[in-house]
């Protein structure tokens, strides 16, 4: 049985290997030639005796050839991290030590999110991308709309028509609907805000259109969702693996589900436009699709955090990750300045299932937990890094969400994480994909003023609890 032949320069052989192998090198093989790696240039399967035999043909890389980007951001974290504590063991630090330290401090910050865009991008070239309805149709025709001329029809107050109108039979909307997929960036402007060597990145519309926010940052997954309520199986109960011997018997074990149930919640978005800006809508279609995109992001990913905090209502649809059932450390007033208290919090999650390591802990530190960490000395000393270095050192990591606590006094939260081992799934935030733009031409009318209200529908629950903490201040 032969395969594809590839002219080469250098060949290795791997000898015998059992038939179950066969067809999984095979298939790996052939993976690699696809991706264009050098290293499987073809692959023979050939008997000889009782044996099965194995040849790939490989061109040798020159060392680093054969890494991905992210297995080469993870080789400079860790010289980074070990710099690190070299520099963290010095009993004094002059000037330049300190500028390097920092240096090391920023750039290990850096790392952490190309290394996550790394791994995002890998990881979709490994699978098939799913159609999320943008066939190549939908997508030529999503070419051909414009934000604006949805808003100057509600404005107008009628229907789309034309391109738009077509796009929305497309995606079997009214006409009268807006796409909420048309506020998310394209997956060029994507790369264009993240720093990786990937030559792709895939996703779905609601993937580009959250990218960068907190919440997909703790590892929530955002799903675009069609009208009624959405449901998501978990289980509840179930047997784990043992050992046995020969003949002996395994134990039963009950094993039961439940189902975890979103229903849509309303957020909105109003905005006043003037009878003279109204006529120049046409014109500013970037600045809608960023102010839009803008408004409905923070909106929803505020309420991940803090549910509907603001809202009044008795009981709120949306639980948020602030009283969520889910794990939550706590720190004193008089240990939160000290970066050994801070480290064993933080420690404490990485219970070797959720978390193997400082790097599997996704952290969104509040505003008041930055300011804390970054400008308070790990000691007494003139010569001391700040707990930030400390903890960065430590490898630890975070990016800093805004709009829910500037303090860290009693009662306050520090940060929410996300555990990232087996997290996809854990956490849902279900967007209900067409929005309605209603139009109100009489409350500012004699001040010659038009309200667009953006009305859509979205749900959050945590299906998987285990997979969130949060950090708190306590007395």
């Amino acid at each position: 049985m032969g395969t594809a032949k590839t002219t080469i320069s250098k060949i290795s052989k791997l000898s015998i290997v059992t038939a179950t192998a066969i067809s999984t090198i095979v298939y790996e093989a052939s993976r690699a030639r696809k991706r264009g790696d050098a290293r499987f240039a073809s692959c023979q399967v050939f008997s000889a005796g009782t044996g099965l035999h194995i040849v790939l043909n490989t061109d040798h890389p020159q060392e680093g050839d054969y890494m991905t980007a992210s297995q080469k951001i993870a080789l400079r974290k860790s010289e980074v991290r070990q710099k690190l504590n070299q520099l963290s063991q010095l009993d004094t630090l002059d000037d330049e030590t300190r500028a390097e330290v920092q240096t090391l401090t920023d750039e290990l910050g850096d790392l952490e999110i190309r290394s996550r865009a790394a791994l995002l991008a890998e990881d979709e070239q490994d699978v098939e991308v799913v159609d999320d309805g943008e066939a190549s149709e939908v997508r030529s025709l999503q070419r051909r709309v414009e934000v604006g001329r949805y808003i100057g029809a509600a404005i107008d107050g009628g229907p789309v028509d034309g391109a738009e109108a077509e796009f929305n039979a497309a995606l079997k909307m009214g006409a009268s609907q807006f796409p909420l997929r048309l506020l998310a960036p394209t997956a060029e402007e994507v790369r264009a805000t993240t720093n990786t060597e990937s030559g792709r990145m895939q996703g779905t519309w609601l993937d580009r259109l959250f990218h960068d926010t907190a919440a997909m940052h703790l590892g929530v997954s955002f799903r675009s969702v069609a009208p009624g309520v959405q449901s998501y199986p978990v289980t509840l109960t179930g047997a784990s693996a043992a050992q046995r011997g020969r003949g002996e018997a395994l134990a039963d074990a009950a094993w039961t589900t439940g189902v975890t149930e979103i229903k849509p919640s309303r957020v909105g978005v109003r905005g006043v436009f003037s009878i003279e800006d109204a006529a120049r809508l046409r014109g500013l279609e970037d600045a809608l699709r960023r102010d839009l995109r803008t408004a409905l992001t923070e909106g929803i990913d505020r309420s991940v955090f803090l549910g509907d905090d603001g809202a009044n209502e008795a009981a709120g649809d949306i639980t948020g990750l602030n009283t969520a059932s889910i794990t939550e450390r706590t720190i004193t007033q008089a240990n939160k300045v000290k970066p050994g208290e801070t480290v064993e919090e933080l420690a404490a999650l990485i219970d070797g299932r959720h978390a193997t390591g400082p790097g599997q802990l996704l952290i969104a530190a509040t505003v008041g937990s930055n300011r804390l960490w970054m400008s308070t000395l790990a000691n007494s000393g003139a010569d001391s890094m700040t707990l930030s270095q400390f903890l960065r050192a430590s490898g630890f990591s975070w990016r800093v969400r805004g709009g829910i606590e500037t303090a860290t006094t009693d009662g306050k939260f520090g940060a929410f994480i996300g555990r990232a081992r087996g997290i996809s799934g854990a956490g849902i935030a279900a967007v209900w994909d067409s929005a309605r733009l209603i139009r109100d031409m009489y409350t500012g009318a004699n001040k010659g003023e038009v309200s667009l209200t953006i009305q859509t529908l979205w749900g959050f629950q945590i299906v998987r609890a285990s997979n969130y903490a949060r950090l708190k201040y306590v007395a």
